[in-house]
């Protein structure tokens, strides 16, 4: 992001912010005036209704006399009455002046409109007169009913030059604040933008460091535990699943290419040496060719786990579950990986409980107890021993594989499930493999709803222990923390 990009976001951001401050901030400074200036000609009308209840009561008329009953009443009435008659008018039913201040009636007010319309309806009514700045008067319109029912309106007026002032110099006050306020806001505005532009930028110049090949850079965090914050903590997070998925790949590809170089290597010479032995004997030609069955035996194996580890990377193991016995297919996969055993003087035993019956897939699990057989023979100790056993623990089925080998490093018996993972002792070995086949074991045994665990002692051997429910379900997602597992 340069530098006129970066200032022309800030600007429309702060932009847009103003704009919106100002409109509402225009709306409630109109609303409060409105509330001022109502309550301000407020008091002007409650003085102006007392003037008139206090020039009422100094009123006495009789017949066609009116005299003002100054000496009788209170001082304080006196001193309001004294107040309120500068403004008076009595006018009688027709309109006529019978009694008015100098400057009432220098104001030559109408007798109509609201005077006309208290005089019948018996009821005060209000109207001003004039404008701001030029004799501007607030007037109240009283009935009053004299002898023999007769009806007379009595005006009482307040001059509104007061209430005029106090209602410019609030308007007047507003236009001087509302600019300050908003501009104020403009400036704040305009520094959050670019005080959250600048953040974002950060951002996106680290995330441009980030690259396949180099996932070691990390996103900015400000320690302000705001959203930007946790969408970078969030960023970086991913990013480790990613750098640490990568690495995972890099070193089950390195290990992979070893395992398919190697019996590719040897099967060339192998046949470049046959292609030399002109004369050579059929012994020799079926010794050569049995060495080259088994390196093709051997990428024949490393290109179905690649085949299996794409069906797992689907996360999605099929199963086609019919009612099988479980104690024939773990007695079937012993006796069938004695001959193995026995080429390296190892013992298998089993003690396998009978008519362990339930719904497998039987290809599966025969898959699953091969890894872990092989396995317990490739890392056993020449001369050492493996015990299989089977065993039912309320309508969970128990399979245990324990051997007499190497072992396994406590910091690494979490790992031995995840995908292409090898351990120590494994990669130091001559024994091959490319750490897939506890991957698809876990898989199986989590397909079938089951689950499968190690424990073991480094030197003194491993026991693999898989659970599986008789009456698993047909199909079975892998559960997406475990989709990235893999096996030893």
């Amino acid at each position: 992001m340069n530098f006129l990009l970066f200032r022309r976001l800030s600007s429309r951001l702060a932009f847009k912010q103003t704009v919106t401050f100002a409109l509402l901030v225009i709306v409630l400074a109109w609303s409060a005036y409105a509330l001022l200036a109502r309550r301000i000609y407020g008091q002007v009308d409650a003085e102006l209704q007392d003037r008139s209840i206090s020039v009422r009561s100094m009123l006495q008329i009789r017949a066609n006399d009116f005299r003002w009953l100054n000496e009788q009443a209170d001082p304080e009435v006196r001193a309001q009455f004294a107040k309120s008659i500068r403004y008076y008018q009595l006018l009688d039913d027709k309109g006529k002046v019978l009694e008015s201040s100098r400057e009432m009636s220098d104001l030559h007010l109408s007798f109509g409109g609201a005077a006309h319309q208290a005089l019948q309806s018996g009821h005060v009514t209000w109207e001003y007169y004039g404008a701001p700045g030029d004799d501007h008067l607030r007037i109240v319109n009283t009935p009053v009913l004299g002898p023999r029912q007769q009806q007379f309106v009595m005006r009482i007026g307040v001059s509104l030059d007061e209430a005029d002032d106090d209602a410019w110099r609030l308007r007047l006050y507003m236009l001087l604040l509302l600019p300050f306020i908003i501009l104020a806001h403009a400036a704040n505005a305009w520094i959050m933008a670019a005080t959250s532009l600048k953040r974002l930028e950060q951002i996106s110049a680290a995330a441009k460091q980030i690259t396949p090949f180099d996932l070691s850079s990390r996103l900015p965090v400000s320690g302000r535990q705001d959203e930007l914050d946790e969408l970078s903590a969030s960023l970086n997070a991913m990013v480790a699943r990613l750098q640490s998925s990568f690495q995972r790949m890099t070193e089950f590809l390195r290990n992979l290419s070893h395992e398919i170089r190697q019996p590719l290597t040897v099967l060339r010479a192998e046949t470049e040496q046959a292609l030399r032995m002109g004369g050579s004997s059929e012994t020799n030609y079926r010794d050569m060719l049995s060495k080259q069955l088994e390196h093709v035996e051997l990428l024949a194996r490393t290109v179905s786990d690649l085949m299996e580890l794409a069906q797992s990377e689907s996360e999605k193991i099929k199963l086609q579950c019919e009612k099988e016995d479980l104690s024939e297919l773990v007695q079937t996969a012993i006796d069938g990986m004695r001959g193995q055993a026995s080429e390296r003087g190892i013992q298998i035993s089993g003690a396998v409980q009978q008519n362990v019956v339930g719904a497998f897939d039987a290809g599966q699990i025969w898959r699953l107890m091969l890894n872990l057989l092989d396995n317990a023979i490739k890392f056993n100790r020449a001369g050492g021993r493996i015990d299989v056993s089977l065993a039912v623990h309320h309508e969970m089925a128990m399979v245990s594989i324990s051997d007499t080998g190497s072992g396994i490093a406590a910091e690494e018996q979490q790992h031995v499930f995840d995908r292409g993972y090898r351990t120590a002792t494994a990669r130091k070995s001559s024994v091959p493999g490319t750490g897939l086949g506890l991957h698809f074991a876990r898989a199986i045994a989590e397909a079938h709803g089951g689950q499968i665990e190690v424990s073991s002692v480094q030197g003194e051997g491993s026991t693999f222990r898989v659970i599986l429910p008789l009456h698993p379900k047909g199909e079975i997602l892998m559960p997406s923390t475990q989709r990235d597992a893999t096996v030893n």
